[in-house]
C-alpha cells in the first residue's frame, strides 16, 4: 500500500487504456477508407484482433518478451505469467524471472496490462494493409502467432534485455518494437495477398476504389 506504488500503478492503467483507446481510431479510420461492402469486416477485425491478441500474448508471449533466458528470447515465466515475481520490487530487491521489467515499480498484472496494449497495436497495424481482402480466418490465426511469437520475439531483442538492447539500442517510444514490426509484418501480408480484385483494369490502370466515408476516416485520424 505504498502510496508511490499506487500513484505509479494508477498512472501505468490510466496510460494504458489511452493506447487500448487507440483500437477505436484504428478500426473507424481503415473502416472510413473501405468501401462500404467491407465496413463490417474492418469493424469486427479489429475486436476479434485484440482479443486474439491478449490471449496469445498471455499465455505465451508475454514470457517470451520479458522472461529471463537467451538474447534471443526469453525462456522462464513462459505459461500464463506464473514465473517467478515479487513485483513491485524493483532493482536489486526484485527476485523473479522478468528481470528485465524491474527497473518499474508497478504490480506484475499491471506491467502486463500496460505490454499488452502495445502487442495489440502492432497486430492491428496489419489490419488496414489488408483490410477487404483476407479471409476472417486467417486474420485471426495470424493475430495469434503475432501476439505470441512474432512480436515478443523482437521485443525481447529490444524491451527484453535482448542481444539488441546489450549492444545500446534504446526505444523509448515504440517506434521499432511495436511500429515497425506492425508496419513490417503488414508489408508481407500485403505481399502475399496482392491487390484486390478489380483494382487493375484490363489495360494495367488503375481502378480507383474510393473509401466509402472519409468524414468518419479523418475524424478519427485525430483520435489517434
Amino acid at each position: 500500500m505504498d502510496p508511490k506504488v499506487m500513484a505509479d500503478t494508477i498512472w501505468t492503467l490510466v496510460t494504458a487504456m489511452l493506447v487500448f483507446w487507440m483500437n477505436a481510431g484504428f478500426a473507424t479510420v481503415e473502416a472510413g477508407f473501405q468501401p462500404s461492402k467491407s465496413c463490417v469486416n474492418v469493424l469486427s477485425k479489429n475486436f476479434i484482433v485484440f482479443a486474439a491478441t491478449s490471449v496469445a500474448f498471455w499465455f505465451l508471449g508475454w514470457g517470451v518478451m520479458f522472461g529471463d533466458g537467451t538474447p534471443w528470447f526469453g525462456l522462464q515465466g513462459l505459461i500464463g505469467l506464473h514465473g517467478a515475481d515479487n513485483s513491485p520490487a524493483t532493482g536489486a530487491a526484485y527476485q523473479g524471472v522478468y528481470s528485465a521489467m524491474n527497473w518499474t515499480g508497478v504490480p506484475l498484472l499491471a506491467k502486463f496490462f500496460f505490454q499488452l496494449v502495445f502487442a495489440g497495436t502492432a497486430a492491428t497495424i496489419v489490419s488496414g494493409a489488408v483490410g477487404g481482402r483476407i479471409r476472417y480466418l486467417s486474420f485471426i490465426l495470424f493475430s495469434f502467432i503475432m501476439g505470441m511469437l512474432i512480436y515478443p520475439v523482437t521485443g525481447h531483442w529490444i524491451w527484453g534485455a535482448g542481444f539488441l538492447a546489450k549492444k545500446g539500442m534504446w526505444d523509448f517510444a515504440g517506434s521499432t518494437v511495436v511500429h515497425s514490426v506492425g508496419g513490417w509484418a503488414a508489408l508481407a501480408g500485403a505481399l502475399m495477398l496482392g491487390p484486390r480484385f478489380g483494382k487493375y483494369g484490363p489495360n494495367g490502370r488503375i481502378t480507383p476504389t474510393p473509401g466509402h466515408d472519409l468524414a468518419l476516416a479523418t475524424s478519427r485520424t485525430f483520435s489517434l
